[in-house]
């Protein structure tokens, strides 16, 4: 309650003797203030932040270390700096002690959510785990269909259809959620249709073997009985009978397709020359 300043003692002497007197001077250094603890929660990829502005009616000019009692300057910056106690110490002017505060900073992990890829499948392929198509890609996270529909992470071509497939992984506030895509491409199955047979007679003229084939699909290539080319139409006078291979190809991963045309040839009658008896 008393302020700084010069206190004066006096001493009431007895007649003749004078009153006698001495002062004591008083000096008050105010105590230091280093503030309320604060706490700071960043994500790894946050920009520096200064931690003063952390501690509530703290005096400046204050000394800072990190977690371990190393140097620190007052500004933790995710890049470099880790998680912990950051201790603030203002210094007092003797007989006044320091006083200190800390920060405690939480630092959350960057989601990832992998580099884009891409997949390309065939119609009629096995399932496929889109995952596995991000390059460091974490897991956990939830996938979504072109259109935003939910998906399982799984593409299976007899229910799923090509376009971009999105992959999230959220955060811990306050880092944002991280999103990669991967782009599904799906090409058709080949189809060299159903087998076939034909019979034909020696003298029956030139046939197209394709209209044998139940469903088949066009621009496929022929081969007769024993591998050779062959132009896709029968004759009878310069082909023999067999097993004829129509073959369409796949654009990959989808493969070729083939199917076989069998055909038999009756050998033609012949009645022999006229005569006359």
């Amino acid at each position: 309650s008393h302020g700084p300043g010069t206190y004066a003692y006096t001493l009431v002497g007895s007649a003749p003797c004078v009153n006698d007197q001495a002062t004591v001077a008083v000096t008050e250094n105010p105590a230091p203030d280093a503030g309320l603890d604060g706490a700071l929660t960043v994500c790894g990829n946050s920009v520096a932040t200064a931690l003063l502005s952390l501690i509530a009616g703290a005096d400046g000019g204050g000394a800072w270390t990190a977690p371990g009692g190393a140097v620190f300057s007052g500004t933790y910056d995710p890049a470099v700096d880790a998680s912990g106690a950051y201790t603030y110490t203002v210094s007092g002017i003797a007989p006044c002690v320091a006083d200190q505060s800390t920060v405690t900073v939480t630092e959350n992990p960057v989601p990832d959510a992998g580099s884009d890829g891409s997949l390309t499948t065939c119609s009629t392929s096995a399932p496929s785990g889109l995952l596995a198509q991000l390059t460091g890609a974490q897991p956990g996270g939830t996938w979504t269909a072109p259109g935003g529909g939910a998906f399982n992470g799984t593409y299976d071509p007899a229910v799923q259809a090509s376009g971009v497939y999105t992959y999230t992984v959220n955060g811990l506030a306050p880092c944002a959620a991280d999103q990669a895509t991967v782009t599904v491409a799906e090409n058709a199955a080949s189809n060299a249709g159903i087998d076939g047979a034909i019979d034909l007679c020696g003298t029956s003229g030139a046939t197209a073997l394709f209209a044998q084939l139940t469903g088949a699909d066009g621009g496929g290539s022929w081969t007769a009985p024993g591998g050779a080319a062959f132009s896709g139409t029968y004759d009878p006078a310069v082909d023999v009978p067999g097993a004829y291979t129509y073959t369409v190809s796949g654009i990959a991963p989808c493969a070729a397709d083939q199917s076989v045309v069998t055909v038999a040839e009756a050998p033609t009658p012949i009645a022999g020359s006229d005569a006359a008896l």
